[in-house]
Order: structure tokens, then sequence, then C-alpha cells
């Protein structure tokens, strides 16, 4: 019994890298010296420059990553504690007592800033623009935000 390859697609690619525009698989593969070359393979590479990417279509690992980050549903509200290290937000406002709030102000976070938390431990590392602060939980909890998908 013998087996059949797997079909190549013979829709034509552009590298992400060079921007070589060619057709995975086949001779393509085998003149760049890929193992798998038959057509078992889940990768594209470009014959310019090597440049190899995971081909979306065959590659299970692909579908893995996808369905598992697919699943995610955007953060709608929250606070800034609340956001996962390398989460992104909008403040949509500032609570406590006013001296915090005017502290807050000064460093640049007010409502409408775009907001990127670096980490949050041992302390909460936040990015605006082009400032790094860090803040203590209980200011991470007064800071309110929208999500940042949440933008028009």
């Amino acid at each position: 019994m013998t087996t059949l390859p797997m079909a190549v697609s013979l829709a034509p690619v552009l590298c992400p890298l060079c921007g070589h525009e060619y057709t995975p698989g086949g001779d393509s593969c085998k003149q760049h010296g890929c193992p798998v070359a038959f057509g078992g393979c889940a990768t594209r590479h470009c014959p310019r420059c090597g440049y190899t990417i995971p081909d979306e279509e065959r590659s299970a690992t692909v579908r893995f990553f996808k369905k598992l980050l697919g699943r995610r549903a955007p953060m709608t509200a929250g606070t800034l504690a609340q956001l996962p290290a390398g989460g992104r937000g909008v403040v949509e406002r500032l609570e406590g007592d006013p001296g915090l709030q005017s502290r807050l102000t000064a460093q640049g976070l007010a409502p409408g800033v775009r907001v990127h938390v670096l980490q949050r431990v041992p302390t909460y590392v936040i990015e605006l623009g082009e400032t790094t602060i860090a803040v203590e939980r209980r200011v991470a909890e007064a800071i309110r935000l929208r999500a940042f998908d949440a933008l028009d």
C-alpha cells in the first residue's frame, strides 16, 4: 500500500521578511534543502532568504494556539489591579482621595490615557506612552479602566 503526499497549496505566498513572492512546497522546498519537502511539511520556507514560517492551514500547533487565544474575552471594565501583565487598557477614571488623584495626574495618569502593564509583582509597573511608573496595589485598585480593544 502506498501513501500519497498531502496536497500542497498552489497559492503564492509573500515572504514577510524579504517580500519575495513564491509558491510554497514542491520544488522551492526541495531546492532549499527541506528534509520533509515531499509534502508533509507544516512550514513555509522562502527560497530567497530562507525565512521559515508555520503554514497556518496545515500546522496543528498554529491551529491549537489560535483556538487557545481566541477564547479570551476582552476585558470590558475593571481596575488596573485586575489587568494581567502585558495587558493594555485606557484610564476611565481615577478613584480615591483627591491627593492621590492629583499625584497620579501629575505623573501623567489621567482619563483617556492608554496604559500597558509591564509587571504586577512585587509592585505594579505600568507604561504610559514614554513614561514608566510603579504603583502599589491600593493605587492600582483606584485606577478604573476600560478595555483597550473598546477604542474606536
